[in-house]
């Protein structure tokens, strides 16, 4: 799952995750003002919302100028890029609302500026889908990342970025790499976030931006991982020798631990929504 679209790729979905993920803006979860979901103060001009076709793979959002693009995306998916949010912290999307695909299609007045399409989007579910949501916060395994007994093993960057990234990538012989260029240990965790599953704090009490570059086995997952083009990429040799997991991983090479922990994690619930109404 990639899209290469001549201005800025935003965010793509959690649940649509394959073997090729980039963090280019990372961004704390709640500025999600859930109770004042009826009083948006922005909107978009025009929107078209269309069931996907049947079978399509990929999907995520596109910000072009004035136009912000939905691909390919459940309800869940769409609440999860609205409220910036990842998939274990959406609760009560049953049935169609995690199943049924959306193509959404919406300009605004002028060019996007900022953040301002996950207010826009919001207000879009919210009327177009008669969304009612609230949140919560709720204790859930997940993982601490720390300083292991002996000091971290984290390099600064070899070159100044404006751009920090993290990027997995899916070896031949089934094997992963994340490289990481000027990323600091909270992007590290949101990134590890996003590969497990499940929460993860940054306790490392490291400040500052780091390159490096770790090689691991993939985690039993229950979905396939898919190729740039969309298609299921192919299963390891069967004589292939299991390499590290990104815990021994860490550990190994960054001097850095996931300890497992009960965590507080705030979710969205849904209350109610319903099939999008006509355009």
């Amino acid at each position: 799952m990639n899209f290469s679209y001549p201005e800025k790729v935003v965010a793509v979905t959690a649940s649509h995750f394959a073997e090729t993920m980039r963090f280019v803006l990372l961004i704390p979860f709640l500025a999600m003002a859930v109770g004042a979901q009826t009083a948006q103060s922005s909107s978009f001009e025009a929107a078209s919302i269309k069931s996907a076709a049947p079978g399509k793979r990929g999907g995520g959002i596109s910000i072009q100028g004035a136009r912000v693009r939905i691909i390919n995306s459940s309800l869940k998916a769409c609440v999860q890029i609205a409220w910036n949010v990842q998939d274990f912290q959406v609760s009560g999307a049953t049935g169609w609302m995690d199943a049924e695909r959306f193509e959404i299609d919406a300009v605004a007045a002028s060019p996007i500026q900022g953040l301002e399409h996950r207010t826009m989007l919001q207000a879009l579910l919210i009327e177009r889908f008669g969304l009612v949501i609230h949140s919560e916060t709720r204790e859930a395994k997940g993982y601490a990342l720390v300083v292991g007994r002996k000091s971290a093993k984290l390099l600064p960057p070899t070159e100044h970025t404006d751009a920090p990234s993290l990027l997995f990538d899916r070896n031949p012989d089934g094997t992963f790499t994340l490289t990481a260029t000027s990323a600091s240990t909270k992007q590290l965790t949101e990134a590890l976030s996003t590969r497990l599953g499940v929460i993860v704090v940054d306790q490392t009490r490291l400040d500052g931006r780091f390159d490096f570059f770790l090689e691991f086995s993939p985690e039993t997952r229950g979905e396939p991982m898919l190729s740039k083009s969309g298609e299921p990429l192919p299963q390891p040799p069967s004589d292939s020798s299991p390499g590290p997991s990104i815990f021994q991983a860490l550990q190994a090479k960054l001097g850095l631990k996931l300890e497992a922990r009960k965590l507080p994690v705030e979710v969205i619930v849904i209350d109610r929504a319903q099939p999008p109404t006509e355009n």
